[in-house]
């Protein structure tokens, strides 16, 4: 009889070759100061097994030890298992974690147990996240008798099972930064590891570079032969001497590669000093100090107020000191909305279905981007030639693209490449100050729709929303990391998926922070939809940020600061916990990139 059937017989009512109990979430794991532990933190025990155990005591034991495991490096766990299962078993391989409130099953039949979960992702061994693709999860252990007649497990799979409760017990979420491929900024990505030792584990996962999404956009300046060294990472009244091998020395380092180094080390000990209380670093290298980090911009640097429209003009700020920076007679027909700010002052700004650029101190605007009929017969610009870039998609006709729905441009975003981001006609484009317009290659996105999406802050990541168009059911929020040729967007790397952020009651996706992003959630038939959902980017645990109710929002993609517009046309703004209006007279804020 297949499993899958087996089981459904066992919740039904089951035969009497099986049994079905619920797996237990309490009992045998008590908390204690082991002895030898130099850390402050609680260690969780467990007990190991007992003569006449049964197969699904002897699994459910396992995965009570598997919790303990943390702490004593899975010696408890591992009684429980045969010489050859225990010799060949790879606890941190993948760390399954299960919906907690959801309780898991387990079903024996005769000597095989079965245990099903909730799963909401997987952790691989260097920490990174991954959502799971379907949330029923079976683990399957079959078991057999050792010489004294007692059940141990023979086979399992590859890794362990915890609840969403105990990952937040045993792991601590922190950040390893990366750096963009011109050495310029930092490029954060979350990770999960467990907490005992939390510093050295850190290291060794920067050690190992970015994940599989995020390398196509990012780099490291650590060479590959770079290990933790004997004296590890060792924290004394806030500063952790960080011992390294196999770099050869400062000496053998390229030009600033020693000072990028000591900035990607330096940046994931102290993000993370809630954790390690760290405030700096000293980091040896084959014994010897490879000297200060190279002054790269913090990943929370604030970008500078919002940019709106108000009466037909570009404003940055919504009080009562806001600034002019583009005025409605610039601008000229009082069709302009969206605005975006680039790095240079530049502003770009829609008008129906054209981008239109107006650079500082400039008093007329440039069209370098129009798409459909209604603005088929202004002039283009003299940016108006298409120029094709390696590894993306030149627009064959600019007159013959449309954006969602038909018509027009989704809300521009400018990179600090100069690359202006926008969408027509379902497909992600890009432009730059001359009119050269590309479309990033994505196979990813071959077929479907792009309803929204929001560029990071230091520009080497893109979060997208897109659908099939066949309803909200095929809907998807994926977060990729961007490819560039000489600042050119060329691509995007394979998507990394946000399941949490389906479903939102708006199309709109933006970037909250450096690690998360922010939607509008969906609420309860019959309940008034507030709240903004935060998202992490590789974490399994979203959060609810109370708010007003609303119709859009804007977040600064660095510190969390996020301003939302409701039905009204007010603009909210957070300060603490309390939100305020801040404006009623200014639509289409955004923020800048800092």
């Amino acid at each position: 009889m297949p499993r899958r059937s087996m089981l459904a017989a066992m919740l039904l009512g089951g035969g009497a070759l099986a049994a079905c109990t619920a797996l237990p979430t309490s009992g045998e794991i008590t908390e204690s100061d082991l002895p030898g532990i130099t850390e402050e933190q609680l260690i969780q025990t467990a007990a190991g097994p007992v003569d006449g155990a049964t197969p699904d005591e002897i699994v459910t034991g396992f995965l009570r030890a598997c919790v303990a495991g943390l702490f004593d490096d899975f010696a408890t766990a591992r009684a429980f298992l045969t010489d050859a299962a225990s010799a060949s078993w790879q606890p941190s391989a993948s760390v399954g974690i299960y919906e907690g409130s959801t309780m898991p099953v387990v079903t024996v039949v005769e000597h095989e147990v079965t245990v099903t979960v909730d799963l909401i992702g997987t952790i691989d061994a260097g920490g990174a996240f991954t959502a799971a693709s379907e949330p029923d999860h079976a683990c399957h252990y079959v078991l057999s008798a050792n010489t004294s007649g007692q059940w141990r497990i023979a086979e399992l799979p590859a890794g362990m099972l915890l609840s969403d409760g105990d990952l937040s017990a045993g792991f601590a979420s922190a950040p390893l930064f990366f750096l963009t491929p011109d050495h310029s900024r930092l490029v954060p990505e979350l990770r999960w590891l467990p907490r005992h030792e939390f510093p050295r584990r850190l290291i060794e996962a920067l050690l190992g570079g970015p994940s599989h999404w995020l390398a196509a956009g990012a780099t490291t300046a650590v060479p590959e032969a770079a290990a933790v060294g004997d004296d590890g990472v060792v924290v004394e009244a806030g500063v952790a001497n960080v011992d390294l091998t196999g770099l050869g020395g400062p000496h053998a380092l390229e030009g600033s590669q020693a000072a990028l180094v000591v900035a990607q080390i330096r940046a994931t000990l102290v993000g993370a000093a809630d954790i390690t209380q760290v405030r700096g670093v000293v980091v040896r290298a084959d014994g010897e100090e490879l000297g200060g980090a190279a002054p790269l911009p913090a990943v929370d640097a604030a970008p500078g107020a919002v940019v709106g429209m108000c009466l037909g003009a570009v404003v940055q700020g919504t009080t009562s000191t806001r600034t002019t920076l583009v005025t409605a007679q610039t601008l000229g027909a009082g069709t302009a909305s969206h605005p975006t700010l680039g790095a240079d002052g530049t502003v770009y700004v829609l008008s129906r279905s054209s981008l239109l650029r107006v650079p500082p101190g400039q008093s007329a605007a440039d069209v370098i981007m129009s798409v459909g009929d209604a603005d088929s017969g202004e002039d283009s610009g003299t940016g108006a030639e298409q120029d094709a870039q390696d590894g993306a998609r030149e627009d064959p006709d600019p007159g013959a693209a449309a954006g969602p729905g038909g018509v027009g441009l989704l809300p521009p975003v400018a990179d600090r490449h100069h690359w202006v981001w926008t969408g027509a006609e379902g497909e992600l484009l890009a432009v730059d100050d001359r009119g050269r317009r590309v479309r990033p290659a994505a196979a990813w996105l071959d077929g479907r729709k792009v309803i929204s999406f929001d560029v990071s802050a230091e520009s080497s990541r893109i979060v997208v929303r897109h659908s099939a168009g066949t309803g909200a059911a095929d809907e998807r929020v994926s977060v990729a990391a961007i490819t560039r040729d000489e600042g050119a967007p060329a691509g995007l790397g394979e998507p990394l998926e946000l399941p949490a952020a389906t479903g939102a009651r708006t199309g709109a996706v933006v970037w909250y922070d450096a690690l998360s992003i922010a939607v509008l959630p969906t609420a309860p038939e019959g309940q008034t939809p507030t709240g903004v959902l935060r998202v992490p980017v590789g974490g399994p645990l979203a959060t609810t940020i109370t708010s007003p109710a609303a119709v859009a929002i804007t977040a600064d993609r660095a510190t969390g600061a996020v301003q939302l517009t409701d039905a009204a046309g007010r603009i909210w703004q957070q300060t603490g916990t309390a939100w305020r209006v801040s404006a009623t007279d200014v639509t289409d804020i955004a923020y800048p990139l800092p």
